[in-house]
């Protein structure tokens, strides 16, 4: 899966888990994600792309080319 594709299914997560409207391409996550809706996407993405992210995992994510990255890593090693 291509980093392109991995962004556009999570924006699709952010709007179908989180009712999320704004812009997930830039920018922190923390400062459009509440605690709860972090936790929420997290548990959406484990679930759609069938992969484990680790708290040491989470701990590295800052901003969406992060979590690509780390969505990216984890399905190749499936």
């Amino acid at each position: 899966m291509t980093p392109k594709q991995i962004q556009t299914e999570l924006a699709k997560i952010a709007r179908t888990k989180l009712k999320f409207t704004g812009d997930l391409n830039a920018g922190e996550l923390g400062d459009k994600l509440d605690s709860v809706q972090q936790l929420t996407l997290v548990v959406a993405i484990e679930d759609h792309f069938e992969i484990c992210l680790d708290p040491e995992d989470e701990a590295q994510i800052v901003d969406i080319a992060d979590l690509i990255h780390l969505i990216s890593s984890k399905l190749a090693q499936k």
